[in-house]
């Protein structure tokens, strides 16, 4: 067993993506993210920009598997790299509505030990 935790890390000041792209997860709510690439087999979730629209109409009116990896490539770069929130792609996933910080991998790892303890607290019934 196992949990996928990238978009709470992509926000550990250690990690050197775009202050941009941060700030633009931070930001953003649950609702903000979309399921693109479906069509290609490699599905991802990102926020809601210019380029999703683009690359979701696309796949909506049958594009070639080509054209869609033409057209998505080199637009995570883009975003996490130049910081470029309306044209890149900005994966995330939906859990973004409940990262609200930018900190140190440390305190993140330290606040999901201590939830961790109080909801195993909460099951063994100590509230």
């Amino acid at each position: 067993a196992g949990v996928q935790m990238g978009t709470r890390f992509i926000c550990a000041t250690e990690c050197n993506v775009h202050l941009a792209y941060q700030q633009k997860v931070v930001k953003s709510k649950d609702r903000d993210t979309v399921v693109c690439g479906t069509t290609t087999g490699h599905p991802v979730r990102a926020i809601h920009n210019s380029f999703t629209r683009l690359y979701t109409t696309a796949e909506r009116q049958g594009a070639p598997v080509e054209q869609l990896m033409e057209l998505g490539k080199g637009r995570y770069s883009a975003a996490s790299l130049q910081g470029d929130l309306d044209n890149g792609s900005i994966l995330a996933g939906q859990i973004c509505g409940l990262v609200h910080s930018i900190q140190p991998a440390a305190e993140i790892i330290e606040d999901i030990m201590k939830e961790a303890h109080l909801v195993g607290q909460r099951l063994a019934g100590g509230n």
